[in-house]
């Protein structure tokens, strides 16, 4: 059987999370839709995570303090009237704005369609963690090359063929890939050929992964499997056993990305 496990915990000041993934294969396009689940450990009551509230992700790209494992604490609450408060104002043009009034008066029968506006959210320390998730998704988790397969009709699936890698494969960064949706231009040119079903590179390598050496690959004492870890996300660990197409990962950690590692 082929395995792949995901358990991700956050350490809190007061309580911590743990989090919980359940994926849907049949009936998605090019990539398995993936649902995270989350409890505290006060009560360890599973819930589904709320949707993602990405209004304030550069106030939660800077955030560095320590989640407190209070679901419902405010960390930003948005001022009245204001969109995101995250993001200012496009500047406008003067040499635009002349032009826009010459075309006034013609234009002043036309009706304009109305700007749809997204009502300001309140960030709170559950919409942060939901953030935090989806980040370490999209940064870490990866698989062996050829562990997945795209069918015919363009769906992800487990691949039954694979064998696992060699001792020698898995300490190569390119004999991984990330295990998402694909997001370089290069990527979802290939996904669109017709030879997408029997290109086993079909989802982006980790060795493209920027900063340099974020990632590193080691056996264990016994030398019969792999152990990966990001050195962008400390905390994220991944194994493989040689030869086999047993491998998973974790991610037990505060939350905190590594901001410094390109220098």
């Amino acid at each position: 059987m082929l395995a792949s496990v995901t358990d991700i915990c956050f350490i809190g000041l007061k309580s911590d999370y743990f989090i919980a993934l359940g994926v849907v294969y049949t009936g998605h396009f090019e990539f398995m839709q993936k649902k995270f689940f989350w409890c505290s450990s006060n009560d360890f009551t599973f819930q589904p995570m709320p949707d993602l509230n990405d209004q304030h992700r550069e106030f939660i790209d800077r955030d560095t303090s320590f989640f407190t494992g209070e679901p419902n604490r405010k960390l930003k609450q948005p001022k009245e009237g204001e969109e995101n408060a995250d993001e200012p104002p496009p500047e406008e043009d003067p040499a635009e704005e002349d032009g826009e009034d010459n075309k006034k008066d013609a234009d002043s029968d036309a009706t304009e369609p109305e700007e749809i506006k997204v009502p300001p959210k309140e960030l709170t320390e559950i919409d942060r963690l939901m953030y935090v998730v989806c980040a370490i998704e999209n940064d870490c988790q990866i698989a062996p090359v050829g562990a997945f397969k795209m069918s015919a009709s363009h769906q992800l699936r487990r691949n039954e063929a694979f064998q696992g890698l060699s001792a020698a494969q898995s300490l190569k960064l390119t004999c991984y890939m990330h295990l998402r949706n694909v997001q370089s231009a290069e990527a979802k040119k290939r996904l669109d050929e017709p030879s997408a079903p029997f290109n086993p590179n079909f989802l982006e390598s980790i060795s493209n992964d920027k900063p340099t050496g974020s990632w590193n690959f080691q056996h264990d004492l016994q030398k019969d499997t792999v152990l990966g870890r990001s050195l962008l996300w400390p905390g994220f660990h991944f194994y493989h056993s040689h030869n086999s197409r047993n491998f998973g990962s974790c991610y037990i950690g505060d939350g905190l990305k590594n901001l410094e590692l390109q220098f």
